[in-house]
């Protein structure tokens, strides 16, 4: 029985074996495919076609291509896309019959692909090429430092530039800045023109014209200039106030006080609204005149009471709108030389005043000039009461300034 089993199952797998074989064979026979330009051809797969060796001598290895495919190129097959050049690819193995390089053989023209082949970069070049950016960076980065410090450097000189250029300015500013001294003697020489040429009264009165011809006068008495013989009177020279200029104040107001009489007001402050301050002013005056008479300096209670009045009195006349503008130009004055009358009064040199060391004692102007000279003395300001005497003075000092000049002009052609 198993005998009878095992003749069955060899003779089904001999009839397996012959359906096997006849199917095989009649694949075989199947035509192969036309040829298409436009199909594509994967150069790492299996050919579908034979490995023909044909007659043409510029096939390598055998074509890769399928065998219906009689103009595709030698070598290893083609490797392009199926648009590009079919003859393209990594070229035959075997030497060209024209034996050109550039044919379709060997490694020529065809080899590696030309026509629409994809690049494909060597490993060589891509570290030629990494190296070579890394080199033009490098190149960049110490260019970009090398003008950055060249730009600091030009900066610095700039600056250094200004600086030299802002010295030579104040340098030059310097240079050609008015010396004090030319400007003082400049004020002085115009003082004295204006002096010259008949000056206004207020002038007079504070003494500024008389000072300028004085200092005019006694440089030319340093010179050995003679000047004329100008005579003063007595009573002129009694109403003229000296000060050496160490005090503000003005003393004299205080010459009115002789024989115990009092101040001499204006008519505007003689109301009697103004009759409490003002008699308090004048029995202060009188304290405070028989101290410096006595060659002392009054008491600062005397002083501070003399103030207290005085600005009682001025607000009193500041308020008063019944005056007239020019009774109140005369009573404003007025309250000036009180006011400088107690400058004069705090000043240890008040006793000037009254011992005679500060009187004009002369019989001319050259004598006067003299004096005011060797004592060290200016004209002082006018009270009210000198006014007139002051503008004689004017006068005098001015017609012996003029004899001068001709003087000095004289002297000067005789030495020529």
């Amino acid at each position: 029985m198993w005998d009878s089993v095992r003749r069955l199952g060899a003779g089904v797998v001999g009839v397996a074996a012959l359906l096997a074989l006849g199917r095989q064979a009649a694949v075989g026979q199947q035509p192969a495919p036309a040829a298409n330009a436009n199909v594509y051809v994967n150069p790492y797969a299996a050919p579908a076609g034979r490995l023909a060796a044909p007659a043409t001598g510029r096939l390598g290895y055998g074509s890769l291509t399928p065998v219906g495919a009689a103009a595709a190129g030698p070598g290893y097959g083609t490797l392009a896309a199926s648009y590009a050049n079919p003859n393209l690819g990594y070229g035959s193995l075997t030497n060209n019959a024209n034996n050109s390089p550039y044919g379709n053989g060997g490694n020529g023209m065809n080899g590696y692909g030309m026509y629409g082949t994809q690049w494909m970069m060597n490993p060589y070049q891509g570290y030629l090429s990494g190296a070579a950016d890394l080199t033009r960076a490098n190149a960049e980065y110490y260019q970009t430092i090398t003008q950055a410090r060249l730009t600091r450097q030009e900066t610095i000189r700039s600056s250094l530039q200004t600086r030299r250029a802002f010295i030579e300015e104040a340098e030059w500013e310097r240079q050609h800045m008015p010396d004090p001294e030319k400007i003082r003697q400049e004020g002085l020489r115009r003082e004295l023109e204006h002096a010259r040429r008949t000056p206004p009264l207020q002038h007079i009165w504070d003494a500024s014209a008389l000072n300028a011809l004085l200092r005019y006068l006694i440089a030319q008495q340093g010179l050995g200039v003679k000047g004329p013989d100008v005579p003063l009177s007595e009573e002129t020279l009694a109403h003229i106030n000296l000060t050496d200029g160490s005090s503000k104040g003005n003393a004299g107001l205080l010459k009115n006080l002789k024989n115990n009489s009092d101040l001499q007001w204006p008519l505007p402050l003689q109301r009697e609204m103004f009759k409490g301050a003002r008699d308090n002013i004048n029995d202060l005056m009188r304290r405070a005149y028989k101290s410096a008479e006595n060659g002392s300096k009054p008491d600062n209670g005397t002083i501070s009471d003399l103030r207290h009045n005085y600005e009682k009195l001025k607000d009193m006349l500041s308020a008063n709108d019944q005056l007239t503008p020019d009774e109140y130009i005369q009573s404003t004055r007025y309250l000036k030389a009180v006011n400088n009358a107690i400058d004069a009064l705090k000043s240890t040199s008040v006793v000037h005043y009254f011992d005679g060391s500060w009187k004009a004692k002369s019989r001319d102007v050259a004598g006067l000039v003299q004096f005011m000279r060797e004592q060290g003395l200016r004209f002082d300001a006018a009270t009210p009461k000198d006014e007139a005497a002051y503008v004689s003075l004017y006068y005098s000092l001015a017609s012996f300034d003029r004899a001068m000049q001709r003087g000095a002009r004289d002297s000067g052609e005789s030495e020529r």
